[in-house]
């Protein structure tokens, strides 16, 4: 098989290509861009068994950053940010917590995707029957709702688990090699 230089630089074009349409994208999603660097960090340092999966939840978001309207994209950018902060305050088990977050953020992208499509879709199911209509707009006040106290509860779950554990004088390695030692070096 004999390989050209076109056929070397295919693949990389076709990552170029697909960097391009996402930069496209995001452009007018000026919040969506600012998300990249809470969630790649949170990507980045996850565990290896949970990297694919907090790349996942990290998608799920900027797709929804950049496709719902506002609360999600500005909301999705405070949970991000709340996620990275309590990962690096969590002194006993980060990656539990790096978890807790990824799927929380996971969660309400997917909630965002389904509140954008909604959005869309809303105006063209109950055109003409009022109690679909009314129905409508009874489930879109209980969604609007949603999209605002689901984030409430998220960053309740990260503070909570946070003060779970009283502050320590020193790691939690020391203070358990000490008791197991029983004070000797």
């Amino acid at each position: 098989m004999n390989l050209t230089p076109h056929d070397l630089w295919l693949p990389f074009l076709w990552v170029a290509n697909g960097l391009l349409a996402l930069l496209y994208l995001l452009a007018g999603r000026f919040l969506a861009l600012l998300l990249l660097p809470a969630l790649g960090w949170l990507a980045a340092s996850a565990p290896g068994e949970q990297r694919l999966w907090t790349a996942v939840a990290a998608g799920l978001a900027l797709l929804a950053s950049a496709l719902a309207p506002q609360p999600v994209p500005a909301l999705l950018l405070l949970m991000a940010f709340a996620g990275v902060t309590g990962v690096l305050l969590e002194r006993f088990n980060s990656a539990a917590l790096r978890w807790r977050a990824a799927g929380g953020i996971a969660l309400y992208g997917l909630m965002g995707l389904g509140f954008a499509a909604y959005q869309q879709l809303a105006p063209a199911l109950g055109a003409n029957d009022p109690l679909l209509s009314q129905g409508q707009r009874y489930l879109g006040v209980l969604a609007s709702i949603a999209m605002y106290f689901y984030p409430l509860g998220f960053l309740a779950l990260l503070a909570q688990a946070i003060w779970v554990h009283p502050p320590l004088l020193h790691s939690p390695e020391s203070l358990i090699h000490t008791i197991r030692s029983r004070g000797k070096p």
